[in-house]
């Protein structure tokens, strides 16, 4: 069931990175991820505009799934992992497999070959494999390099060796990055997204970030995607991944709040194009910034991939509520947010979405 994979990509919300060292932050898997998503779309559209040839919908569709065996294998640190590998490569082979049919097992049928090759070939020698792994490796470091800096002794080591890693690369992408001071400033910007938290004002069992809640949209985006047959995938998943970045410079501002007086909603939305334009895609060539602004300020507008994404970014919304009422919350505003948002979401009239709500 399309559901039972919908509820294990939500165990990315709980595992916390470097869970075994003191850090100056405390970002979940999904967060992280969410990251590396952004990182590597904007490598691989660096890569474009130098003349490559990149298939974007591998390199994200990869993204999103690389790190699904961690919500069976929980959480080993890269120190032990790597660890076993010298020991035991063939052990941690058996482990690692076994964890990817574990995956593969809540996955239906007819997609079961495409979720195996993204998750097991996710960082192969292929162009997008190269630059997942260069994204996944630059946000390593920036964690290991911000964590430094206060706790030294636990990850002054981790960030040298990781940037050691780094410029081993052969991936001409992330060498301009690391030479633009704009284009590191641009993701700095983006990684905001990562201490944005949701339903900021509420306590919560399980807290999500607006970086995590995009990688779990993508993920939705996706299946909605697939089981709808009608749309240019691609077109679902730069939308989903794009439509809250306007965030990193606004903050997460709750749709109440932005309809509580008639007109707000509006304001918010030249205010976001406002600050998009000012602060964030000048930092980007210009054949980038023109490919990503209808991505960040109108996700959900051209038809149907609009729709869809619509669907996927309400569908985390409700997901969200679902965890907090499922775990004992009983506050108004999860309860009235659940069943607001399935409202909207049964009023779309849309078959895969009305055929997945019946799963959750």
């Amino acid at each position: 069931m399309v559901s039972d994979l919908v509820y294990l990509m939500t165990k990315m919300f709980s595992m916390r990175r470097w869970n075994n060292k003191p850090t100056v932050e405390q970002n979940s898997e999904a967060s992280n991820s969410g990251f590396i998503l952004q990182t590597a779309h904007l490598l691989g559209m660096i890569e474009k505009v130098d003349g490559k040839d990149v298939d974007f919908k591998k390199l994200i569709v990869r993204g999103v799934l690389k790190d699904m065996p961690k919500c069976i294998l929980s959480d080993i640190s890269l120190e032990t992992k790597r660890t076993i590998q010298r020991l035991s490569p063939n052990l941690w082979e058996e482990v690692y497999k076994g964890a990817v049919e574990d995956v593969i097992q809540t996955v239906p049928d007819e997609w079961k070959e495409e979720f195996e090759d993204a998750i097991i070939n996710s960082r192969d020698d292929s162009l997008e494999g190269k630059i997942l792994e260069a994204a996944d490796t630059y946000a390593a470091f920036v964690e290991a390099d911000v964590n430094s800096r206060l706790f030294g002794e636990y990850f002054s080591e981790i960030r040298d060796s990781i940037m050691e890693k780094i410029k081993e690369m052969k991936v001409d992408s992330l060498k301009k990055l690391l030479s633009n001071e704009n284009l590191k400033k641009y993701l700095t910007r983006v990684r905001g997204l990562m201490h944005a938290v949701r339903w900021n004002q509420h306590s919560r069992t399980v807290q999500t970030t607006v970086s995590g809640h995009t990688l779990f949209v993508v993920f939705v985006a996706y299946l909605l995607a697939l089981e709808d047959g009608k749309v240019d995938v691609l077109n679902v998943l730069e939308r989903a991944l794009f439509h809250d970045v306007p965030e990193a410079l606004t903050g997460d501002i709750i749709s109440p709040t932005k309809r509580r007086v008639e007109g707000f909603e509006e304001v918010i939305e030249k205010v976001e194009s406002k600050m998009v334009h000012e602060d964030l895609l000048p930092l980007i060539p210009d054949e980038i910034a023109h490919h990503y602004a209808p991505l960040m300020l109108e996700p959900f507008g051209g038809g149907r991939e609009g729709k869809i994404t619509r669907a996927a970014d309400l569908i985390g919304s409700l997901i969200e509520c679902k965890i907090e009422l499922d775990n004992g919350v009983r506050a108004s505003i999860f309860e009235r947010g659940y069943a607001g948002i399935k409202k909207q979401l049964l009023d779309m009239n849309l078959d895969v979405v009305r055929n997945l709500m019946a799963e959750l």
